[in-house]
């Protein structure tokens, strides 16, 4: 059978969803060279692309390509299924399939312009409803989609993201000593809560002592956190942005304790990617983390700042016996969740 993969996510600044769709890709390459690839010209991806053997096609670029030019060109190849990695897809294709990674669209819409908010609340359960399958990245996320949109249990597979396959190829975990480094990855938005972890750390014990770096946008950090460069330089935190892989590889190697005091995830990739290089991890006390790193992070409210201060004094400087990790990769692996979506896509009929 053939399948076709909508690659527009090549398009976009990488993020988690667009993380789970390279890797997703590179996998499902592997295991089916056959898979065809389609994206729109403005590509910021080109050695992924060329990876990939992506074809360009179509006129237009973002929601206007993924809806007119994609599904006009897949009608004149006699409708193969549609691979949607990336949340959206064409609204009017019969043979879609797609990952949908969280709804916090849904449950705050505030979060995000008013027009991206409503598109994504017209789209996405109208998708979830005509769509041959869904994916999605966590049985927390999987449970959601199932209450808010009604989709039959059965319509829905857990498809978690893992470890890139540069940092599986880079990992130097025993050549770098840990430094007293308390590490956030993310990008910025108030979901992310920065400005807890910001304020908690001011008035932790170990300001002093520690370094807090974030890597993500830094004048969206000023602006939630309330203050300024000087202030932020003061107390021993650094900001950073533009990060390259490797940059990041790095600073993972370094870290001590990676943290996400987020209020909303549908997985939390970071977190993942820092027990990896063998870092503690603290994060908030929220249901899907529950779900993925139970046996193996320090949890705390992320709404009250004395309670992350605390976990972040208790955690910081102690030896903690964490569970064997490699049950946790063989888990989430981006192979086996390629693996799981090329197996059932070809089980549905027609």
């Amino acid at each position: 059978m053939k399948i076709v993969v909508n690659a527009r996510f090549l398009t976009q600044p990488l993020s988690g969803v667009q993380r789970y769709a390279i890797e997703c890709s590179r996998q499902i390459k592997k295991i089916y060279p056959e898979t065809i690839f389609l994206c729109p010209e403005n590509i910021l991806f080109n050695d992924i692309a060329e990876e990939l053997d992506v074809q360009i096609i179509g006129r237009n670029k973002g929601h206007l390509w993924e809806q007119f030019d994609l599904p006009m060109y897949l009608a004149k190849q006699k409708y193969p299924p549609l691979l949607n990695l990336a949340n959206t897809a064409p609204l009017l294709y019969s043979n879609n399939f797609i990952t949908i990674h969280d709804l916090a669209f849904y449950h705050h819409p505030e979060w995000n312009s008013k027009l991206f908010s409503m598109w994504y609340n017209i789209l996405i359960p109208r998708l979830a409803k005509r769509c041959r399958h869904i994916f999605t990245v966590s049985q927390t996320m999987r449970g959601e989609i199932i209450k808010y949109y009604n989709v039959s249990p059965v319509k829905i597979s857990v498809t978690y993201n893992g470890i890139s396959q540069s940092m599986l190829d880079r990992k130097l975990i025993n050549q770098v000593k840990k430094e007293k480094i308390i590490l956030s990855v993310g990008s910025f938005n108030i979901r992310k809560n920065h400005q807890n972890l910001v304020s908690a750390f001011i008035h932790s014990e170990i300001n002093d002592e520690y370094q807090l770096v974030i890597i993500g946008d830094k004048n969206k950090v000023f602006r939630e956190s309330n203050l300024d460069e000087s202030t932020l330089t003061d107390n021993n935190i650094k900001i950073y942005q533009g990060f390259s892989e490797q940059e990041l590889i790095n600073m993972y190697q370094k870290a001590e304790i990676v943290a996400s005091l987020s209020v909303y995830e549908g997985f939390g990739i970071p977190l993942l990617e820092g027990l990896f290089y063998g870092c503690k991890i603290i994060c908030s006390d929220i249901p899907v983390y529950r779900e993925l790193y139970d046996k193996y992070a320090c949890f705390c409210n992320p709404t009250d700042i004395k309670s992350v201060s605390e976990t972040l004094n208790s955690t910081a400087g102690n030896d903690l016996k964490l569970p064997d990790l490699e049950p946790l990769l063989e888990k989430y692996n981006y192979a086996a969740s390629a693996q799981t979506i090329i197996e059932r896509i070809n089980r549905e009929p027609g």
